[in-house]
């Protein structure tokens, strides 16, 4: 499950903060020389290997990905600022979150659609899901679709997509698709990266936060302006 490592070694340690703590931080590593960059447009920039720290401000949420951010906005951490940054700020007083790495994974198996069926038919589930979710815009559906061929998918139905979207996450909320390590349950992504959505929920925290640890494939988004690897697990741990 370990990163495969070397000199190029990728980790992100995330943490989330108040307004005041995001804007101390900024100040103190700046005064340190340490440039900060405040994300623009989409939440996943800051995955990418080149930024070093990022800020995440609350309304990025409700820009390019506004219907994913509905997950944010109906979480406990709506309103908290995101940091994300290649080494641990470990002298300025917060908590992490949670540390990402890359890994070697690869799933025993992709799930059938009677099981995506199954996954997000689950009672808690479908009452975490925010409304939102569901109001997809049309520019959205031929978005997805081509986003789709672009990492190898024939995919033609974007409700073939959407449903996998959903079940995805829902497999984070109430596994069905894991791994053990030790005595713990580790819950991965259930299909291939050019068939995901919002991996940033399950990255950031915001799903399945209750697991110690999370594997993560990139989806189309993350792949494209982090410049993730597809299909390339990342493992989310989290930091007490």
């Amino acid at each position: 499950m370990k990163d495969q490592g070397g000199r190029d070694k990728y980790i992100k340690h995330i943490y989330w903060v108040t307004r005041e703590e995001a804007a101390r931080i900024r100040g103190e590593l700046e005064s340190e020389g340490t440039r900060v960059k405040t994300t623009k447009g989409v939440v996943c920039t800051p995955l990418d290997a080149i930024n070093k720290v990022s800020i995440v401000e609350p309304e990025v949420w409700n820009q390019t990905c506004a219907r994913q951010g509905s997950w944010y906005r109906s979480s406990d951490k709506s309103g908290l600022y995101l940091i994300v940054s290649s080494f641990e700020l470990g002298g300025y007083g917060v908590r992490r979150s949670a540390r990402i790495t890359r890994t070697g994974f690869r799933p025993p198996r992709y799930a059938a659609e009677e099981e995506k069926r199954a996954l997000i038919s689950n009672g808690r589930f479908k009452d975490l899901v925010p409304p939102e979710w569901g109001h997809i815009r049309d520019i959205e559906r031929k978005i997805y679709l081509r986003w789709a061929g672009r990492l190898g998918s024939d995919v033609k139905d974007f409700d073939f997509l959407y449903l996998t979207h959903t079940a995805n996450h829902a497999n984070f909320v109430n596994p069905s698709f894991f791994v053990e390590e030790g005595h713990e349950r580790v819950p991965f992504s259930i299909d291939r990266s050019a068939h995901l959505c919002s991996s940033c929920l399950e990255i950031f925290q915001i799903v399945g936060e209750e697991y110690s640890m999370k594997l993560v494939a990139p989806c189309p988004g993350a792949t494209i302006f982090a410049r993730l690897t597809s299909d390339q697990y990342l493992l989310v741990e989290k930091v007490e």
